[in-house]
C-alpha cells in the first residue's frame, strides 16, 4: 500500500535553522532557541499563529493516518508554490492537494479528512482486487 501524497501549499516561516547543516551547527553552539525566538519576532503575529496552527494540524494528520500519508509542505512564496497555486487554482492558504488530483483550501478539517479517507479507501480496495 503506497502512501497518499498530500501537498500543502502555505505561507511558511523561513529561518536559518531549516538547513540541516546549519541546524546542527546552531544546535551544537547552543544558539538554536535564540535563533528560533528571533525568527518568530520578525514575522507578523498572524503569520506565526497560522504556522503554529498548521504545524499542529500536520502532527495530528501524521498521527491519524500514520504510514498511509506522505506530507510535503510547499512555501506559497516560492516559485514551486506559485506554480502549484496556479495549476490547482489555490487562491486561499493553506491549500491541500491530494495525489495531485483534488484540492481543498482553508481550515476545513472535515473536508480534508473526507478527501483523504476517500483515497485511503480507494487504495485499500485496489490492494484487495484479484490481479
Amino acid at each position: 500500500m503506497k502512501p497518499i501524497l498530500l501537498e500543502i501549499v502555505a505561507r511558511t516561516l523561513t529561518s536559518f535553522g531549516q538547513c540541516r547543516s546549519c541546524s546542527l551547527v546552531f544546535e551544537e553552539a547552543g544558539l538554536r532557541e535564540k535563533i528560533e525566538e528571533n525568527t518568530f519576532r520578525e514575522y507578523p503575529p498572524d503569520l506565526v499563529e497560522e504556522s503554529k496552527r498548521l504545524y499542529t494540524w500536520i502532527e495530528e494528520l501524521k498521527r491519524l493516518y500514520r504510514h498511509r500519508l506522505f506530507i510535503r509542505v510547499i512555501d506559497a512564496k516560492s516559485f514551486f508554490g506559485f506554480y502549484k497555486s496556479l495549476r490547482h487554482g489555490i487562491r486561499r492558504y493553506p491549500g491541500f492537494i491530494i495525489e495531485g488530483k483534488e484540492t481543498c483550501t482553508g481550515w476545513d478539517r472535515e473536508k480534508l479528512e473526507t478527501l483523504l479517507d476517500k483515497y485511503v479507501r480507494q487504495d485499500a480496495r485496489a490492494c484487495f482486487q484479484p490481479g
